[in-house]
């Protein structure tokens, strides 16, 4: 950290002292240095918000949050600010952050980010390296089916009973908790309100925000949106075949492609099958395998196609990737390969406490299970969170019936979605409008899982925080054209 962000974050102490707390209060704010080094000439303030491991229970222990502001460019900054929170659950909200320069919000309002209770910076952080390298090895077809399961589930209980043993109230980790920290960072910081932006995981957190907190939000986006209600593991292989259908469809409507590429559902299903007969001989980059043998089987070539459909600028050449590859050419597959392969980067314990709790107690197992059938065409990949078993071994209590119901909400409330979203499909969007009088749905052609972080969501959304209650300017929307399918009849580059 440079010394010029150690005189920002110093002076955070002073500005903060009307709002602050005494030392033993909580909720409070504890100023510190940042977690990364942030940059020198901007104002970011960083510092611990310290609050209850487990709001039920009056003898609940501290724990100890990383959060971050970046203050605004503007002279006179809108009263309200931005908080935004990423997906997962298990991702860093503040790991990343370093400087707001390209942030067009702070042009008019503060920014702040907040590392969600047992995230990867939070004290505690709830690790299961254990768990992180066996998805390493499911990653790269060394492990597989029910034998990745059983290892999944025995970590899952070893990491437990060390969180356990260190005195960790895993039932303190939920959603809802974590909306209350929200809530406190607003108090602490003397808001009167917030903005809300969530990604993912994060609209299903900001949702819950505003059903628990609601006179302190002033506006909602949402983006890529996993409501409460939806049953995730449930569809998680169903919503990967919506995207591969619409790929396959677009290819044949457009007439270069359909005839570059004719069949493609049909040769999809014959590379796939192929795999799962015989392991594609991929020639692989040894820096991207550490040496270790990659197994591409068909679920590692399903897991493939589902990294370029999270990439825009691949979507409209996933026709060609597949027709190649199902001929024998593996050139433009293999780094899509490679790009799936390692370790995950997840903070399982936090993962596993969410979707253990909030998610699997409501979802039916025998569904879960046909996700991973190989009657799917899916190689038997498994694009589910944590299955039965892991979770009865993380063991923790059943989150209220109320965690899996709609939000109703008067907030106004704008709604992104992809076309092209393989894990959160726009129909879990619209849905929004049910029983949210005051959501806009904006629908991005072309775009995948995280639809507005782009130009032209980016102008959509400063003109919504302007304004929540007006029409949006939707100009550079209807103009988006979409995924040119053309090009995969056009030769690779070499």
């Amino acid at each position: 950290m440079s010394s010029r962000s150690f005189v920002l974050v110093t002076g955070l102490f002073l500005g903060f002292t009307a709002h602050a707390s005494a030392p033993e209060a909580v909720p409070r704010f504890e100023p510190t240095p940042c977690p990364s080094t942030v940059a020198s000439d901007e104002a970011i303030d960083c510092g611990l918000l310290v609050v209850p491991e487990n709001r039920q229970k009056a003898d609940s222990r501290l724990i100890k949050l990383p959060a971050m502001r970046l203050r605004s460019r503007a002279q006179k900054p809108a009263p309200d600010p931005m908080l935004f929170m990423p997906g997962g659950p298990g991702v860093s909200a503040v790991s990343n952050v370093r400087s707001g320069k390209r942030n067009p919000l702070l042009d008019e309002r503060d920014f702040l980010v907040l590392e969600p209770r047992g995230g990867k910076l939070a004290q505690p952080a709830l690790e299961c390296p254990g768990i992180n390298s066996l998805k390493g090895e499911i990653a790269a077809g060394r492990l597989r089916g029910q034998k990745a399961q059983e290892a999944l589930t025995k970590e899952a209980g070893r990491c437990r009973a060390k969180w356990v043993s260190e005195g960790v109230d895993l039932d303190g980790y939920t959603t809802a908790a974590t909306a209350d920290d929200i809530d406190a960072l607003r108090q602490v910081l003397g808001y009167k309100t917030l903005n809300l932006q969530g990604l993912s995981y994060g609209t299903r957190l900001m949702l819950t925000v505003a059903r628990r907190h609601p006179g302190t939000v002033r506006s909602i986006i949402l983006d890529s949106v996993l409501p409460p209600e939806v049953n995730f593991d449930e569809v998680s292989a169903t919503n990967f075949q919506r995207v591969l259908n619409v790929v396959f469809d677009g290819c044949a409507l457009d007439r270069e492609c359909g005839a570059a590429h004719p069949e493609l559902r049909k040769r999809f299903a014959q590379l796939v099958a192929a795999a799962d007969r015989k392991p594609l001989p991929l020639v692989l980059n040894p820096s991207k395998t550490e040496g270790k043998p990659v197994v591409v089987r068909g679920a590692e070539v399903v897991r493939a196609i589902d990294a370029a459909l999270h990439d825009p600028r691949r979507i409209p050449l996933v026709p060609r990737i597949i027709s190649r590859a199902a001929a024998g050419d593996y050139s433009e597959l293999t780094p899509l390969v490679e790009d799936s392969l390692g370790p995950s980067t997840m903070t399982w314990g936090l993962r596993l406490s969410v979707w253990c709790s909030e998610e699997l107690p409501f979802e039916d197992a025998q569904r879960i299970a046909s996700q991973r059938a190989p009657a799917l065409g899916l190689g038997g990949v498994d694009q589910g969170t944590a299955s039965v078993e892991t979770c009865r071994a993380w063991n923790v209590a059943r989150a209220p019936a109320e965690e899996n119901t709609p939000v109703t909400s008067d907030v106004p409330t704008l709604v992104f979605a992809g076309e092209f979203d393989p894990d959160t499909p726009p129909d879990w969007g619209r849905q929004l409008l049910e029983s949210m009088p005051h959501a806009l749905y904006v629908e991005m052609r072309g775009q995948s899982h995280g639809a507005s972080f782009n130009r032209c969501g980016g102008e959509v959304t400063l003109a919504f925080l302007r304004a929540p209650e007006a029409p949006l300017p939707l100009d550079c929307v209807t103009k988006l054209r979409g995924a040119d399918f053309g090009q995969s009849a056009a030769p690779a580059s070499p």
